[in-house]
């Protein structure tokens, strides 16, 4: 019987692995290679962590259960002792300049594999298991090839983003079969779709530190509002302020975006006013002026229904108003999200009030652990997942009797 069997390679399976107290154990993994997600995280750069303290950084989190949650975890493993833990180790990291933390040699090849070097537990990739069972005490494990019994049991499977990489949801059965509930998984991180999308020609522009508030369909009050970058896609938006909010979209919803960067709606309609007033000047041009790029100015112009040659001087109070509502809060349907094939994480999971914040062990199994993505839990892009999955691992393995 084995001390530990972790269930899952990748940044949370391998963060525990490479932790525990005992070289009795054996991690499995139905991949043909562990970490193969972790290598496309941050852009293939691996954003590891960031310098935030503990109650900034949890508040980047869906919502005060999941942030309650998290507590005891990122306490016990901050982003400082993280840092620490792999400096310590010789494994050097860089602070970039918005607090971002990454790999000295910006490859997350080189965190996957300094990872697996540290392994503890014996690696065996290929491994499709067939039924797990509560042996009281322990649990066995069957695969198509064998069974193997152990104490302490991690499941560390990951989500269902990105599924080419291996995260393809089916560590929800696993906990379904020891009585855990699964909250509805649902993308998040993803990319939205818009309908009768005007900016496919924009594709890869963005408009830096816009305002961003969403309105589901119908209704005049915003449910969420963000500022941050707004990247236009070909068929939609992307960039950090749409995707921290998409966990909450639904089909239908209306985004109201301002294209004046770092200025709320409100603002963005005075400064437009204001290059509006300037004497005999071009439309395009006086959009420009507020910070807008060329070939967004001339869209928006067309949008508006004013002819290109127009001036400030020529330009008619109806289609002054429209520019400026334009402008300040352009209204863009959701037809989508772009799915779990383009989300960065999962949102839903392993039902939390069915786990353990203090040490992630099961309420309902003795010897269980959750850890990582598989739970309840999304955050925001900026390195805030992969700190949670590294301190949650770590939690359970410091709980392994």
């Amino acid at each position: 019987m084995y001390d530990v069997i972790i269930i899952g390679g990748g940044a949370a399976g391998l963060f525990a692995a490479a932790n525990l107290k005992t070289e009795h154990a054996i991690l499995l993994d139905h991949s043909h290679e562990v970490g193969i997600k972790l290598l496309i995280t941050g852009s293939g750069q691996c954003n590891l962590t960031n310098t935030l303290p503990v109650e900034a950084f949890l508040s980047h989190f869906g919502n005060k259960q999941q942030r309650n949650f998290l507590l005891p975890a990122l306490q016990n493993l901050t982003t400082k002792i993280l840092y620490e833990w792999f400096e310590q180790r010789g494994f050097p990291l860089i602070v970039r300049a918005d607090g971002k933390v990454f790999p000295k040699s910006l490859d997350a090849h080189d965190v996957r594999d300094f990872l697996v070097s540290h392994s503890m537990a014996h690696i065996r990739t290929n491994m499709q298991i067939t039924a797990i069972t509560a042996l009281h005490p322990g649990f066995r494990i069957t695969t198509t090839d064998a069974a193997y019994d152990t104490r302490n049991l991690i499941i560390a499977t990951g989500g269902m983003s990105y599924p080419r990489t291996g995260s393809d949801g089916s560590g929800y059965d696993l906990a379904k079969t020891l009585g855990h509930s699964i909250v509805p998984p649902k993308p998040a991180l993803v990319a939205l779709s818009i309908e009768e999308y005007p900016f496919k020609h924009l594709a890869g522009n963005s408009v830096r530190d816009a305002w961003v508030s969403l309105y589901h369909n119908e209704e005049k009050a915003a449910y969420e509002q963000r500022k941050g970058d707004v990247l236009f896609t070909h068929d939609g938006l992307s960039g950090p302020a749409i995707l921290s909010c998409s966990r909450f979209v639904r089909k239908q919803d209306v985004i109201r975006l301002s294209l004046i960067g770092g200025a709320n709606h409100h603002e963005a309609e005075e400064i437009l006013l204001r290059a509006l007033s300037a004497p005999k000047k071009l439309i395009t041009t006086a959009l420009k002026e507020t910070g807008i790029i060329s070939s967004l100015a001339q869209t928006l112009v067309d949008m508006a229904g004013i002819e290109r040659d127009t001036t400030t001087a020529t330009l008619d109070k109806t289609k002054r108003k429209a520019l400026a509502n334009l402008v300040s809060a352009l209204p863009l349907r959701v037809s989508g999200s772009k799915g779990f094939q383009s989300a960065m994480v999962t949102s839903g999971g392993v039902a939390l009030s069915e786990v353990n914040r203090k040490s992630m062990e099961s309420n309902l199994n003795e010897g269980l652990f959750f850890c990582g993505e598989m739970l309840d839990y999304d955050g925001e892009s900026g390195g805030y997942n992969l700190q949670a999955a590294f301190s949650t691992a770590y939690l359970a393995v410091q709980h392994i009797r």
